[in-house]
């Protein structure tokens, strides 16, 4: 009796989750049987999985289904901007509020914050200078705290004053700086004349 020389194959799947594995090429028994290893079955997958996806085996047995697969994906809270520990098994969707993109990276500098837009299912950068000390730019004093999400006025700037301030200063567009307030001139007054 002659043995079989075409390749044959089964599908593996993981035993635990059911998700494909892989083909795994069978060999004939000495009496020219195609047995079956343990966790295989000789149903092929139609077409292969996408992005985010796995194949796994239905459960009786009889065909591969397409599910969700996120696992080992980096999570981003679109709340907070901050990565979340990732626990999600083989056919879970995304949890809402949570998200593959990763925000912008902030230094710290700059007055912006991280803000998930729904609606384009991206983050963007909003202004941030509420924990800024803000001055106005008239006189360099104290300004309004502004809340998070809203542009500075143009009446007012981070950018701190001198620290010796025995003489009036204003902001300088031009020159984006403060500058010293020239002092007026005493008036000198005029005497009568004869």
């Amino acid at each position: 009796m002659s043995l079989p020389t075409e390749p044959r194959f089964a599908h593996s799947y993981d035993p635990d989750t059911r998700a494909y594995m892989g083909k795994v090429r069978l060999q004939p028994s000495p009496d020219g049987a195609w047995n079956l290893p343990d966790f295989t079955v000789d149903v092929a997958p139609r077409q292969p999985a996408g992005e985010y996806q796995a194949l796994r085996l239905a459960d009786d047995g009889s065909r591969w289904e397409t599910v969700a697969d996120f696992r080992n994906c980096m999570l981003w809270d679109t709340r907070t901007a901050t990565a979340v520990p990732n626990r999600l098994a083989l056919g879970q969707p995304l949890p809402k509020d949570v998200t593959l993109s990763e925000p912008f990276k902030l230094d710290g500098t700059t007055a912006q914050y991280n803000a998930w837009n729904a609606s384009r299912l991206e983050w963007a950068l909003l202004p941030d200078y509420s924990a800024r000390p803000l001055w106005n730019k008239r006189d360099a004093s104290f300004a309004t705290p502004v809340p998070r999400g809203v542009a500075l006025p143009a009446t007012v700037t981070d950018l701190a004053p001198p620290g010796d301030r025995s003489y009036p200063v204003t902001f300088d567009e031009a020159s984006t700086a403060w500058v010293m307030v020239a002092a007026p001139e005493p008036e000198v007054p005029t005497l009568p004349q004869p």
